[in-house]
């Protein structure tokens, strides 16, 4: 079956072959524990049987932009479910709690959500402690409430977020309390015009069609909504300083980057510089990416900025940066000076040279094996079917990249990144056409799992088989007001000198959104002494008896509460 979007099947065994492992030139130092760390794909097992199908050749944009997913608990019973962004209508997997998933799209009401569908973000907009979703595609979007823990229900009608003249290529959405009210505001990116009238293909070389660049369209711009806490949103892109951004959208991600109590965020353009809006407070927001140092790659030009999150790879409390790229652009790693700064680590860190060729989309920081410090993942794929013809060094299916953090913890300028997988085996190690990215910890062991999207394939579900001995600790925050998951939360957990940060917030990555649960790596760490938390709001709180080696429900002003025993 070919489609002309993210449409695939169920249980019939994708395309696999013609795809070919590049053989990587790049140097890497030796990383002494890569024995221990250890991913393995078990989607199929676990009951993910839907199907990405191969693409139409040729590969217009529309075709080969991808699909992202969610890693959410719909139903609030502790273990995350996932979301598949497909065509015609998106999949959702109800997580049964023993290492299997059941497709429940009928029953949720998802299989009546027809349309070409793009992105998606998760949040509770509506307060009433249950997920909600949010859905992008080309020239459509859907809000949908969850009305029983069991069942989504379309209301974009009167939410004031109806498409009508906006009809854009929508790509990736989040959600965040970006005033302290308790109301989570919405940034929606958009991609470019493309529509009948516009060029379909263009030659890469003479005589053979592809896809065209996106210099070859007029943008179209990201929009934030606020939402009134009653259901309806309102477009205040022009009063908020958002109206200036370059366009060409594709990931938004969140963060305190100053340490100033508002939530920042930055969004990636593809090849136009990318938007690092800093919270003046009220809604209000400048755009300082060219002043900051995040607009543009090593060179000073504007990168294909597919994916990004941020994470505190050198643990000095700063929020750091890490941002995917086109094929002879490397992915970016944007440490954060302090003062509104970023110099570019990417070198330094061992990240440049083998990022070069890949073409990345899907990003996200983790600890694989909970030594405390982020490592990161890539999902990669190109874009161009005949990639091999226009540079025979590049490939349009490609592995994914497990950067693990390695070298001398305490001197931030030894840091180094050196790619696992070539160590790894099975699907974790053959090439993919990546796209979407979500992160979380399915099986809920401590160890976090990734779920990435093949496009022309089976979706992987990387299950993080590591052996360590090292500890960690989980932390699933609530709100006690209208942000009852605590969106925009920071956490501060220390041991001695040992300190961790984090937020909650699920956006970024490629079109995807994540476990919003915080998880901490504390390697030889068996006891915290502290973990305070910044609510959305601004109040503080000092939690003292968060248990390590356990997911801790922690609710605002009471502290660490048994699930029976939470408020609902």
């Amino acid at each position: 079956m070919i489609t002309d979007g993210c449409g695939g099947r169920q249980g019939t065994p994708g395309p696999t072959t013609g795809r070919q492992a590049p053989v990587s030139t790049a140097a890497s130092p030796v990383d002494p524990s890569s024995n221990l760390i250890r991913f393995i794909d078990i989607a199929e097992k676990s009951g993910i049987a839907y199907i990405y199908p191969k693409q139409p050749r040729p590969l217009r944009n529309l075709e080969a932009f991808g699909c992202g997913c969610a890693a959410l608990d719909y139903d609030d019973d502790g273990w995350m479910d996932i979301l598949l962004v497909t065509a015609p209508h998106p999949i959702l997997y109800h997580n049964r709690g023993d290492g299997t998933f059941e497709d429940v799209t009928v029953t949720s009401g998802l299989a009546q959500l027809k349309g070409d569908w793009k992105g998606c973000a998760a949040a509770d907009f509506d307060s009433d402690g249950k997920m909600d979703l949010m859905l992008l595609g080309y020239r459509r979007r859907a809000l949908l409430r969850n009305v029983d823990g069991h069942r989504f229900v379309d209301v974009t009608k009167g939410s004031g977020l109806e498409p009508s003249n906006r009809n854009h290529w929508g790509t990736s959405a989040g959600f965040m309390d970006l005033d302290g009210s308790g109301n989570l505001s919405l940034v929606l990116l958009n991609y470019v015009i493309f529509g009948p009238k516009e060029p379909q293909y263009c030659e890469m070389m003479p005589g053979v069609k592809t896809g065209c660049p996106p210099a070859t369209y007029e943008p179209e711009f990201p929009e934030l909504w606020k939402n009134d806490g009653a259901g309806r949103f309102t477009d205040i892109t022009a009063s908020s300083g958002l109206k200036a951004a370059h366009g060409k959208s594709l990931v938004v991600a969140f963060a305190d980057m100053d340490d100033d109590g508002k939530i920042d965020f930055y969004i990636g353009n593809d090849g136009t510089p990318a938007e690092l809006m800093r919270n003046l407070g009220h809604l209000k927001f400048r755009n300082i990416g060219k002043a900051s140092g995040a607009a543009t790659g090593e060179a000073g030009s504007a990168v294909a900025a597919m994916g990004a999150d941020w994470g505190d790879f050198d643990r000095d409390g700063r929020p750091d940066l890490a941002v995917s790229a086109f094929s002879n652009e490397s992915y970016l790693l944007l440490r954060n000076a302090g003062h509104g700064l970023f110099e570019h680590f990417e070198t330094a860190a061992g990240i440049a040279g083998p990022t070069l060729k890949p073409l990345g989309f899907g990003t996200k920081w983790l600890d694989f094996d909970n030594d405390g410090w982020p490592d990161l993942i890539f999902v990669n794929g190109h874009v161009y079917d005949i990639s091999e013809r226009i540079d025979p060094n590049t490939h349009f299916y490609q592995p994914i990249m497990l950067f693990h953090n390695v070298a001398d913890h305490y001197d931030v300028m030894a840091r180094r990144f050196v790619d696992l997988t070539p160590t790894m085996s099975g699907r974790v190690a053959e090439p993919i056409l990546g796209r979407g990215l979500a992160t979380a910890d399915f099986d809920n062991d401590g160890r976090m799992d990734a779920l990435a999207i093949d496009y022309e394939g089976h979706p992987l579900l990387l299950h993080n088989e590591s052996q360590t001995p090292n500890h960690w600790v989980g932390l699933d925050l609530r709100g006690i007001g209208r942000n009852r998951f605590a969106y925009g939360a920071i956490v501060t957990a220390r041991s001695g000198a040992e300190v961790w940060t984090g937020i909650v917030s699920p956006a970024s990555s490629y079109l995807s959104s994540s476990d919003p649960r915080i998880h901490f790596g504390l390697g030889p760490v068996s006891k915290l002494e502290s973990v305070s938390i910044r609510w959305p709001d601004g109040r503080k709180q000092e939690v003292h008896d968060v248990v390590v080696d356990k997911m801790n429900r922690v609710e605002e002003g009471r502290g660490v509460v048994e699930r029976q025993k939470a408020n609902r």
